[in-house]
């Protein structure tokens, strides 16, 4: 199928490749459909997660764990988000989740920070997808750098 995306035109993408937010995004509650476009490479940061039925909106999106290796360890679903996700959060063996921060990225690419305290959680198996908001006693940040201090000149954009 066919879909318009914001920074490249149109492309080919396969109904397997559409991911499903059944509650939207943060702020944009009425986009429910995305794809997650990798114009660098299947395993290159940042990609694209682009809405299918507008072309926007569309958010850039790093790995957290480029970010800080053990945020895995700070992510707890709740159980309505493990139901909206359908995974069975009593049996880790047959979770297969992504996760994913959106970034907002600055004329000065430098100065990047991502959303860590609102990651977006996939369960890879159904394509399923959710938002998440980490409790405010968690040592992230809604805009956490992207890059180490020395790397920076400033704060965010």
């Amino acid at each position: 199928m066919l879909i318009n995306t914001r920074d490249f035109g149109e492309i080919e993408i396969t109904r397997e490749d559409i991911i499903v937010f059944p509650a939207g995004v943060f702020a944009f509650e009425d986009a429910r459909n995305f794809a997650l476009l990798s114009p660098l490479g299947e395993d290159v940061y940042p990609k694209w997660l682009q809405c299918t039925d507008d072309v926007s909106p569309c958010f850039i999106v790093f790995d957290p764990f480029s970010a800080d290796e053990e945020y895995i360890d700070n992510v707890k679903l709740e159980q309505s988000d493990a139901k909206t996700l359908k995974i069975d959060t009593e049996s880790a063996d047959n979770i297969n989740v992504r996760l994913l921060v959106i970034a907002t990225v600055c004329d000065d690419f430098k100065k990047t920070t991502v959303n860590m305290r609102a990651p977006i959680v996939i369960n890879t198996d159904n394509g399923l997808a959710t938002q998440v908001i980490l409790p405010q006693s968690s040592d992230y940040d809604f805009k956490f750098p992207l890059f180490d201090e020395d790397e920076k000149e400033g704060k965010s954009c």
